[in-house]
């Protein structure tokens, strides 16, 4: 694979960080329960935007020791499918799924809880999407741009920056 294939992996890994979904696995999408609770509008994106920005950072730190773990797999043209396979489920996949549940459980507004419910749902559904068939993490350097477009439609700006 060339550097600047392997480029192009760690940046649709990267831009699906903002990722806050349950996905992983055959089962299929479940939509995302957003717990309601205290929180105002403020408080609840601001917390949110903290996970999202906290689990780009976790992503990039551990999809940089899996590569390098991982070299001689990225770098043969004829394992790059299994080498995405193998970053999806060991590192994104639970990485996005850390952030669906620990932003569903913040306790968003009620008025609220409905459009963040959509983020979730619309990262969750690109998550399933990718878990089906992996390959498509490198058609495009946007992977979740709807994802991210839905979250700057919810104004979790953070969220839908760790895209980028």
């Amino acid at each position: 694979m060339s550097t600047g294939r392997l480029l192009l992996i760690a940046a649709a890994f990267a831009a699906l960080l903002v990722a806050a979904g349950c996905g992983g696995g055959s089962s299929g999408p479940t939509e995302a329960t957003v717990q309601t609770g205290s929180l105002s509008k403020a408080e609840f994106i601001k917390k949110a935007d903290a996970i999202c920005e906290a689990a780009r950072a976790e992503f990039l730190t551990k999809f940089e020791s899996f590569y390098q773990a991982h070299k001689a797999e990225a770098s043969n043209q004829q394992s790059e499918a299994a080498f995405l396979g193998e970053v999806f489920q060991s590192v994104l996949s639970p990485n996005v799924e850390r952030q669906i549940e620990q932003i569903s459980k913040l306790g968003a507004p009620k008025d609220y809880a409905p459009q963040a419910a959509t983020f979730l749902n619309a990262l969750q559904a690109q998550l399933q999407e990718f878990d089906e068939d992996p390959a498509k993490l490198t058609a495009t350097p946007y992977a979740f741009k709807h994802a991210e477009n839905v979250a700057k439609a919810a104004g979790l700006i953070g969220c839908s920056e760790s895209f980028s």
